[in-house]
């Protein structure tokens, strides 16, 4: 992989191949095992800081306290940098379509950029099938905008952790 030569300490990601490459070089075109999380800060001229973060274990789907704690620690890192932002990669196992959960990861993290007065430079997901952008647009809320339109929404069952799908038994037959 090459997209490591773009990459130069101080000099800032001018463009979204430059933030592609850092996402591509963050995921390290590994098979990913388990939900995990990255994201690098940028100053205000979008050059990284020293800093990476990679976040494991991370839920199916995001949860509020978790993403204003989350929120808040970046805000504390560029406070007083004028024009900050953050990149952000989700990493996940299975294929490179965008799911509904990556959907509501990609909203509710630029959701925890904005209130603390931040932008998301860009935001990733890395699969099996590579490293790919989603659009700002795609980070919509799809139960939210649902129920603005006042159209029911139904969502696929989802499991519930610890307990177990209750299946319909065969019914017993007698044996003679």
């Amino acid at each position: 992989m090459t997209a490591s030569s773009e990459i130069i300490p101080d000099r800032p990601l001018v463009d979204d191949e430059a933030l592609l490459a850092l996402a591509n070089l963050l995921q390290g075109g590994i098979r990913p095992r388990r939900r995990t999380l990255w994201f690098v800060l940028l100053d205000g001229e979008r050059r990284p800081l020293p800093l990476v973060v990679h976040v494991d274990l991370v839920p199916e789907l995001p949860d509020p306290a978790g993403l204003g704690n989350l929120g808040r620690s970046w805000h504390q890192v560029l406070r007083g940098e004028p024009g900050a932002s953050v990149l952000l990669v989700l990493e996940r196992p299975g294929p490179g379509d965008p799911s509904f959960e990556d959907r509501a990861w990609h909203a509710a993290l630029r959701s925890a950029a904005a209130e603390q007065g931040l932008t998301v430079a860009a935001f990733f997901l890395a699969t099996a099938d590579g490293v790919a952008a989603l659009a700002p647009e795609e980070a919509r809320d799809e139960t939210t905008d649902d129920a603005r339109r006042g159209a029911p929404h139904e969502a696929p069952p989802r499991p519930v952790p610890g307990v177990r799908p209750r299946w319909p038994r065969a019914v017993p037959t007698r044996r003679r």
